[in-house]
């Protein structure tokens, strides 16, 4: 047995009840639930037993298991780890059961389901808080609620027109699925963010930035979205105008793993080419160009460059709950903030303007990945300590940033659109690890 795992069954660490020592662990060993004794110890979980079939529940061997003995919550998602604490501590304090499910990551790095049952015990003798807890693994059961909410919305989308196409964008697999109407086959494009960077791709080149941008914003946080691009009609050989609305599915903790939704076509008097010409020349702030100048400025240089460059699209955590709280005058002010931050953090030669909203892409040339990171730890540092006014007295900003980052050794067939597409994508990764931190992804053809 690893040493660092107590064996619960000496007598000097368990409290002896009727002789029934035996009878405790044959019972334990021999139950379908996976069985976990812990402690809480601080910031840590540290198990003291775990059954066989616990092993088999959360997909490791025992072997494979031993280097999370000392802190077995740390193969879980991270809210999900946070939940397991709060719930601990609430059980303490009310005297209470409590019961939990969790995401995990097995050893093969699939994502599992879990659910938790646990009750503080006082048969073991530790100065933390001892656990007994039971796990059952529900990854089918959630995959079929999933798969039941996923459905209702389709379901809801299609009432609402029968001459839309259906979408159905699998994020996580990067497959996308358009159900066109009148019982036509279903349109699968795998690697759809490939897909989109090809020449063939049927939306017009300076729309796909936007497209995606939209996209992935609701892959990222739930909520629904609209966006107007041209799509190229190859009957007619000319572009069509078509709005895509998105909607995000969500499980019971925000965390998003669909995306559905329907796109049409519509005619130019709703407003597209103005509407995009204004987006692209009114976002200019705090002294940076606006987003048109600043593409073109990009374009020139991945024309002329031949070293390494990276695109990085920095996004602001929580600025939906920041404005709700501080309101729009406070927002546009951290949004300012957020620009000025940026600026000096990083080189003068860097091409910076704002994004959409509380985005802002940074384009460097000739610098290494681990240079970008210590220029990010520079603004988050920087982040820290900003000041802003928040209902007429200035305090802590309380800012943060996420970063997706995409680079490249430039070349021939570079093309803006595959900085976006990636920097985007790998900004959704950086959202799901940890809000604060930055995902690096280069581009492949």
């Amino acid at each position: 047995m690893d040493k660092r795992i107590a064996d619960i069954s000496d007598p000097k660490i368990i409290t002896p009840a009727d002789g029934c020592t035996d009878l405790f662990f044959r019972l334990f060993n021999s139950m379908y639930d996976g069985v976990c004794i812990f402690e809480v110890c601080g910031t840590k979980v540290k198990a003291l037993y775990l059954n066989e079939r616990y092993f088999q529940v959360v997909g490791y061997t025992r072997e494979q298991y031993l280097p999370y003995y000392d802190n077995i919550t740390i193969t879980l998602f991270e809210e999900d780890e946070k939940r397991i604490f709060e719930k601990a501590y609430e059980c303490l304090e009310k005297g209470t059961d409590f019961f939990c499910e969790v995401r995990g990551y097995r050893f093969d790095q699939s994502v599992g389901w879990f659910c938790v049952r646990a009750r503080a015990v006082d048969f073991i003798k530790s100065d933390n808080p001892v656990f007994l807890a039971s796990i059952n693994d529900i990854t089918e059961q959630k995959k079929t609620e999933h798969m039941l909410s996923l459905n209702t919305e389709r379901s809801r989308i299609l009432e609402e027109t029968s001459t839309a196409f259906l979408l159905d964008y699998d994020w996580v697999n990067d497959t996308m699925t358009f159900s066109p109407a009148r019982d036509r086959e279903n349109i699968v494009i795998p690697a759809y963010t490939s897909y989109l960077r090809r020449e063939s791709c049927p939306i017009y080149d300076e729309d796909v930035i936007y497209y995606c941008k939209v996209l992935f914003n609701v892959c990222r946080k739930q909520g629904k979205e609209v966006v107007d691009v041209r799509s190229l009609n190859k009957k007619l050989n000319e572009y069509s105008i078509c709005r895509i609305i998105f909607s995000s599915i969500a499980d019971e903790y925000g965390s998003v793993f669909r995306v559905v939704g329907r796109i049409e076509e519509i005619d130019e008097r709703s407003g597209l080419i103005a509407r995009l010409a204004a987006d692209r020349s009114s976002n200019s702030i705090a002294g940076l160009p606006d987003s048109e100048s600043a593409l073109s400025v990009i374009r020139h240089r991945l024309s002329e460059c031949h070293s390494r460059c990276f695109m990085a699209v920095a996004d602001l955590d929580d600025f939906t709950e920041f404005n709700k709280k501080y309101g729009k005058a406070a927002a546009d002010n951290a949004i300012l903030l957020a620009a000025e931050l940026i600026k000096k953090t990083f080189p003068e030669n860097a091409v910076i303007y704002r994004y959409v909203s509380d985005d802002f892409v940074i384009f460097l040339e000739d610098i290494t990945e681990s240079a970008l990171y210590d220029m990010v730890d520079k603004l988050r540092a920087a982040c820290q300590t900003a000041m802003l006014t928040l209902n007429g007295e200035s305090k802590n900003a309380v800012l943060s940033f996420s970063v997706g980052a995409a680079w490249t050794v430039c070349r021939d067939k570079v093309n803006i659109k595959d900085f976006f597409i990636t920097a985007d994508r790998a900004l959704i990764k950086a959202k799901k690890e940890c809000k604060g931190s930055m995902y690096v992804e280069k581009i492949t053809y």
